[in-house]
């Protein structure tokens, strides 16, 4: 794709709406295999993400931005975390555990004035920035750098077959809001502009299941 293709298709992208994001899409039936945001489905899913969190980051206060119902913000409360979390849907409060939903705040994960600056050594993002447009990953992405003190987790759904580092497609027959699949190289050079060296070591110790969806970035200065 050349630039002036790539600044049309940015252009003419439209962000999804908060108000998709409800009771429905977060637990309905209409997700494959049972994958809803029920805490014990979650807990099922994740199976030993929360333990590595913990045991490779080695974080004490943690942030996850596009938290949804807070399913993995609980499950690191349990391992003794201190964690709190943003997310752009209403329901993500209305859906948490007792326990996390006094600690999600609902607002624009890409929102500067949401959460002071280097206030967390572990920002996580994962499964969000799929959802955005490439606009708004870029906010995302300074503004994931401006929070953290020291690392970046990611996990996202990337171009599957790029034909260049602009190429950026989208997935709409498994979610009709995965709106951006980015070329992974492409995301992590974003981090990179932002102030950020990749840690492929700790890349590989967290894609424990081998689908090539992770990024780890580490803070520089």
């Amino acid at each position: 794709m050349n630039i002036t293709k790539f600044e049309q298709r940015v252009i003419d992208q439209k962000p999804v709406a908060s108000g998709h994001y409800d009771s429905e899409y977060f637990t309905g039936d209409w997700r494959a295999e049972g994958n809803n945001y029920n805490l014990e489905t979650r807990r099922q899913i994740e199976a030993k993400n929360p333990f590595l969190i913990k045991e490779v980051f080695q974080p004490k206060k943690v942030l996850d931005l596009g938290c949804g119902p807070g399913a993995l913000m609980h499950l690191l409360w349990e391992l003794g975390l201190d964690v709190e979390g943003i997310d752009f849907a209403e329901s993500s409060k209305q859906l948490a555990t007792p326990q996390v939903r006094d600690r999600i705040t609902v607002g624009y994960v890409g929102d500067p004035t949401l959460k002071p600056a280097n206030a967390y050594d572990l920002v996580i993002c994962r499964e969000v920035f799929e959802h955005l447009t490439v606009l708004q990953v870029k906010q995302t992405v300074a503004n994931m750098v401006r929070m953290s003190s020291k690392f970046m987790y990611v996990t996202t759904r990337f171009h599957p077959n790029p034909d260049g580092l602009l190429d950026f497609t989208t997935q709409f027959d498994v979610d009709p809001t995965h709106i951006t699949l980015l070329n992974k190289d492409m995301l992590r050079l974003m981090f990179v502009l932002e102030g950020c060296r990749s840690r492929p070591d700790l890349e590989q110790r967290m894609d424990w299941g081998n689908k090539g969806r992770v990024l780890v970035l580490e803070k520089l200065g």
